[in-house]
């Protein structure tokens, strides 16, 4: 997507997170790639389906932030066996926002 269409900025930041599809009892462990108020994108070793809906526990060193997110899109990155996958946050509280926000600027 490009910027123009982007309804929030994008750090490039990489941060740990823990990410478990709802429902399921599987988890896996990741990093963000870029960072939005609105979504992630994020690294995974299995492709993702289409709105899947995830929890992602986000470690942020000073806080981790449990944020439930859906799966917009999921790709295979050239030349290695992974995936890049674009996360939308859903529903996330004020508190959360109001954090993410000051991260992203």
């Amino acid at each position: 997507m490009s910027d123009e269409r982007r309804k929030n900025s994008r750090a490039c930041v990489s941060f740990p997170i823990e990410c478990s599809l709802i429902p399921g009892k599987g988890y896996f462990y990741t990093v963000s790639k870029d960072l939005s108020l609105g979504g992630a994108r994020i690294i995974s070793n299995e492709f993702l389906l289409k709105n899947n809906q995830l929890k992602v526990n986000i470690n942020f060193i000073d806080k981790v932030m449990d944020i439930r997110a859906k799966v917009v899109w999921c790709n295979k990155e050239r030349s290695v066996d992974r995936y890049s996958a674009g996360l939308e946050f859903v529903d996330v509280p004020e508190e959360s926002q109001k954090y993410l926000n000051s991260i992203t600027r």
